[in-house]
C-alpha cells in the first residue's frame, strides 16, 4: 500500500532548514556567479582570529579569500550536501591558489559580484535571426 508520507530524511532535513530560518531548499548560486571563498572563522589557542581550527587542515582552507566563478553544481554531493565547483582561472587573487578549481560547500562561499542580467544582443553576430527574436503568443506555449 503506497502512502504520500515523506520519508524520514526529507522530514529531518526540512526541520533543520526550518530551525535555521531558511524557507527554501534551492541553491543560492548559479553557474557563472562570481563567488568568494569564506571559510568558517574561529579563535585559535593563542586568541588569534582566523580559519576555524576544525578546518585548518582541509584543502579548502588554502582558498580562503580567493575569488572565482561557479563552474558546476552537484546538488546531491556526498552525504546529500550540495557542492559547487569554483574555478579560479582568470581571476587576480591575492591568495596563492594551489590549483585551478575546487569543490566547496554552499556555506563556505559568498556572492562576490553582482547578479544583474547581461543585456541581450541587439546587433552583431550574437543577435537572433530575423523572425526569431520573440514569440508572438506573449506567453508560454
Amino acid at each position: 500500500m503506497a502512502t504520500n508520507n515523506p520519508n524520514r530524511a526529507e522530514v529531518y532535513s526540512r526541520r533543520i532548514l526550518e530551525a535555521a530560518g531558511e524557507d527554501k531548499v534551492m541553491a543560492r548560486f548559479e553557474i557563472g556567479d562570481e563567488v568568494r571563498v569564506d571559510m568558517p572563522k574561529g579563535v585559535n589557542k593563542r586568541g588569534v582570529v582566523g580559519i576555524s581550527v576544525l578546518y585548518t587542515t582541509w584543502p579548502e582552507a588554502r582558498f580562503d579569500g580567493a575569488v572565482g566563478d561557479v563552474a558546476e553544481i552537484n546538488p546531491r554531493g556526498p552525504y546529500g550536501i550540495p557542492l559547487y565547483l569554483v574555478g579560479f582561472k582568470g581571476h587576480d587573487n591575492r591568495v596563492a591558489v594551489p590549483w585551478q578549481s575546487q569543490w566547496f560547500r554552499e556555506e563556505w562561499i559568498t556572492l562576490a559580484g553582482d547578479r544583474t542580467p547581461k543585456p541581450v544582443a541587439t546587433a552583431g553576430e550574437l543577435v537572433a535571426a530575423e523572425g526569431f527574436q520573440a514569440t508572438n503568443t506573449g506567453g508560454s506555449s
